[in-house]
């Protein structure tokens, strides 16, 4: 199961349902970040992984949170979304994530959709 992060509310709940509180490892850097100083939580990524396989980053949310502190609903601080990228996943179970084989170059002309390149 694959959950997504499309906003800030997202992100609160997968901290409020996962928390691991972090204060005095994100204590500057998140006040740089923010200018508050409050009880920091990251989401607790172990305990993520046993209900789900993957968690997304959606653009929406990337761009809806820079530089916030997100406020916690059942815990005593706030969160920060860093680390991520846009549209990126944090695959949480190593059996989905497989790397090998040649790398396949895609393509696309002006009215053709994307397809993968044909070998040379």
């Amino acid at each position: 199961m694959k959950s997504g992060v499309h906003s800030q509310g997202a992100t609160s709940h997968l901290v409020d349902a996962y928390p691991l509180a972090v204060p005095a490892s994100r204590r500057s850097d998140w006040y740089e970040a923010t200018g508050q100083h409050l009880n920091w939580y990251l989401p607790d990524w172990a305990t993520v992984a046993v209900d789900y396989d993957a968690v997304h980053l959606t653009v929406l949310g990337y761009l809806t949170t820079p530089g916030l502190a997100i406020p916690l609903t059942a815990h005593p601080g706030a969160s920060v979304l860093a680390g991520w990228d846009p549209d990126a996943t944090f695959w949480l179970d190593p059996r989905l994530v497989r790397v090998g084989g040649r790398p396949v170059e895609w393509s696309r002309t002006r009215d053709a959709p994307w397809a993968p390149r044909p070998a040379r």
